[in-house]
């Protein structure tokens, strides 16, 4: 619906700007000037008022649903410490409290908050925006090296959903060389690679391809690298951040203490980030009613004008004849000096 209305108002404001192009008529057909759009500037102000109002509630409403999905979040953090703090420092976790563990560990990897099918938070419980974007999914080819060197060189493809690539690797060139061909080869298709890492190549990509890529991807070559023919399914590993609640471990005590850390600085993350949350939403209702306000003021002093504008219809020179005529003391020279005036 804001996109909608933003687009509304640029045409608008091109239809109010913008002149129309002449077109070449024939000697035998009259030229027809074609009605050109407009729309008072009032309406188009108003227009605009309406716009940046519903942007602000909408932004409102992203905020509360951000911050209901991260105290939920928070919620869940400290149910997974209680198990942790009670397990013991020789044995760990016992059945018990590692299936509880694990169950809150699978409630916190399966939460999502978006607000109309946009993602506010990204897989490591933090904020969106414009200058923090989402986390993104790095992973390896499974028995599959991609920046060896070669004595030859090798055309390979690859694909997943309908995202299709393919890359030219040639012979003898270093892995950081290699690299950056297949960045430019799988650019198109939201893969990245990064330098190489445990003698593979190092891949990258955004949530919502992340969801496809994770069952395989679909791959071919030409013998070295990959095998030649059909393309195959290569297997993909993804190598987690600490902050991803997939990576936390239970099975031994030094697991739980290094997992015991790792939920209390997402604890305190998540906790900061609702302060943003709630201090960003009281500045945007500030703005909204700030504007609000401007525009009642607005509204009044229109009016008022409008009053002002109907008590000045009579012009001065009607004024001051009717009002020599009622002394009965007009003659030429009092007009002319009126007009003169």
């Amino acid at each position: 619906m804001l996109k909608g209305i933003s687009e509304s108002l640029n045409v608008l404001q091109r239809n109010q700007t913008v002149a129309p192009a002449p077109t070449a008529v024939s000697d035998s057909q009259p030229a027809r000037t074609a009605p050109s759009p407009s729309i008072s500037s009032h309406r188009l102000a108003s227009y605009q008022k309406w716009a940046k109002v519903t942007q602000g509630q909408h932004a409102i409403s992203a905020n509360q649903v951000a911050e209901q999905g991260l105290i939920k979040v928070s919620q869940l953090l400290k149910k997974l410490q209680q198990p942790l703090q009670k397990s013991s420092s020789q044995t760990g976790l016992n059945e018990s409290q590692s299936e509880s563990a694990k169950q809150i560990q699978q409630q916190l990897i399966a939460v999502d908050i978006s607000y109309q099918q946009q993602p506010l938070v990204d897989h490591q419980f933090n904020l969106i925006n414009a200058n923090r974007p989402a986390a993104k999914h790095y992973f390896q080819l499974k028995s599959v090296d991609l920046l060896g060197v070669k004595t030859r060189d090798e055309r390979i493809t690859v694909q997943y959903g309908d995202q299709h690539a393919r890359a030219h690797l040639p012979a003898h060139q270093n892995s950081l060389y290699l690299a950056k061909q297949l960045t430019t080869a799988f650019k198109d298709i939201g893969i990245a690679v990064q330098a190489p890492a445990r003698d593979s190549a190092m891949l990258s990509t955004n949530h919502q391809n992340w969801q496809q890529i994770q069952s395989g991807l679909l791959m071919s070559g030409q013998g070295q690298r990959l095998p030649a023919g059909d393309a195959r399914t290569v297997k993909v590993v993804e190598i987690l951040s600490w902050q991803d609640p997939k990576e936390w471990r239970f099975n031994t005590p030094q697991d739980i203490k290094q997992t015991t850390a790792k939920v209390a600085k997402t604890q305190q993350k998540v906790n900061q980030q609702i302060g943003e949350l709630r201090s960003s939403q009281l500045n945007i209702q500030q703005q909204l009613k700030r504007a609000h306000q401007h525009q009642l003021q607005q509204g009044s002093v229109e009016h008022s004008m409008a009053k002002l504008n109907q008590l000045m219809q009579p012009t001065p020179f009607y004024s001051q004849v009717t009002s020599l005529m009622a002394q009965a003391n007009v003659s030429r020279d009092h007009v002319s000096s009126i007009l003169k005036d």
